[in-house]
């Protein structure tokens, strides 16, 4: 007696438990049956599609008014120089300075480079720039830079050559200075060597007149 009270018993929740289901899922599937509606799709797919459509039209002409005001300041040196061969125009790469045939030639003008009072005269044909007489070249020191060239200088000009230092890289500062150096140094030789033959000679010299009152 008391199994059967408990077996109605569990019958019945579990029926009033699947009707309850059964409710839920039919609320669902009226729900989704609303979602399906052609009608509901088509007004609210619409509505969308033209909203999509008007921010994307926005966003084009913005981004093309951008190209057309930085248009301008993108073209590359190619395309200008394209664009004026077209036209007729003059090439604007031939503004571009020619590289210079003498070291510091940037500092040129018709073909005299002035520094700090000191004026250095441009020789294409040595690539050289030179200060002082070049005349005789045996009082010339002729001086390789770091760029290639060189520096040619009078040794009367030395002084004249200490107020123009500052325009010379630190590198052509050692150069120079290391090629003044060393010239005075053969210099300083080489008028020993003349006072010894000097000397000599004047020693063969006189003893020549001795010999001669000898004689006598």
């Amino acid at each position: 007696m008391r199994i059967s009270t408990a077996t109605e018993s569990i019958r019945k929740t579990f029926t009033t438990n699947t009707t309850a289901r059964s409710r839920h899922f039919s609320g669902i599937n009226s729900g989704s049956a609303r979602t399906d509606n052609p009608k509901w799709m088509t007004s609210e797919g619409n509505m969308l599609q033209r909203l999509v459509e008007a921010e994307a039209e926005e966003l084009k002409k913005q981004s093309a008014a951008e190209t057309e005001e930085d248009a301008p300041r993108d073209r590359s040196e190619a395309a200008k120089v394209y664009e004026m061969a077209c036209n007729g125009g003059k090439n604007p790469l031939s503004a571009i300075r020619t590289a210079p045939k003498v070291p510091y030639g940037y500092m040129a003008k018709d073909g005299v480079i002035s520094y700090n009072g000191v004026e250095f005269i441009c020789d294409e044909k040595t690539n050289s720039i030179c200060l002082g007489d070049m005349t005789d070249q045996k009082q010339v020191i002729n001086i390789p830079l770091s760029g290639g060239g060189h520096l040619k200088v009078n040794r009367a000009n030395i002084g004249q050559l200490s107020k123009a230092i500052g325009m010379f890289s630190p590198e052509d500062v050692n150069l120079i200075l290391r090629a003044i150096h060393l010239d005075a140094k053969l210099q300083s030789v080489q008028n020993e060597v003349e006072d010894l033959e000097a000397g000599v000679g004047e020693e063969i010299a006189s003893g020549g007149e001795a010999d001669k009152t000898d004689l006598n």
